[in-house]
């Protein structure tokens, strides 16, 4: 099992990090994380998402995401879906 993503797909991530997004996540063992993207963080050269849920700092590898979605942006455009294999 691959652990790399495309530059593109990093993309996103790095967009609804900046933005403080609200987001959704699902994840190949289909579990669903929502939260303000808070981060990217390389850890043991594994890249993982950190999502503020409120109350926890959730971590998510990066390559184990299906699904990306932004959400609740003032600006219509900065909402987006994106789903990978």
């Amino acid at each position: 099992m691959s652990n790399k993503i495309s530059c593109d797909a990093h993309d996103y991530f790095e967009i609804v990090c900046m933005r403080r997004s609200l987001i959704k996540v699902k994840t190949k063992d289909n579990k669903i994380y929502h939260g303000r993207a808070a981060d990217l963080k390389l850890v043991q050269k594994q890249e993982y998402l950190q999502i503020d849920d409120g109350i926890h700092i959730q971590k998510i590898l990066i390559s184990e995401v299906t699904t990306l979605e932004a959400l609740g942006n003032s600006i219509s455009q900065h909402n987006f879906t994106i789903t990978w294999q």
